[in-house]
């Protein structure tokens, strides 16, 4: 998914972040992190699951990064 996607995915979770909306994003069938939106702010929650680490980005270009980088997807924008 290309940075520019992942930066309109991640403006629909805060637009919406008084209820709850997660992304899982997998690795051949295999989930790798959890993003969502932190309830009524625009903090982006990414969660590794093999980690089980939490990072926070106020930076959507900086959470799109992390995303891609974590899932290995493409990093162009």
């Amino acid at each position: 998914m290309s940075k520019n996607n992942l930066i309109v995915m991640l403006k629909t979770l805060c637009k919406y972040n008084n209820v709850e909306i997660k992304h899982t994003f997998s690795i051949k069938g295999q989930p790798q992190i959890v993003v969502r939106c932190l309830r009524d702010t625009s903090t982006i929650e990414i969660t590794n699951l093999a980690t089980n680490t939490i990072e926070l980005y106020d930076d959507l270009g900086k959470a799109a990064e992390r995303i891609q980088l974590v899932t290995n997807t493409d990093i162009t924008s």
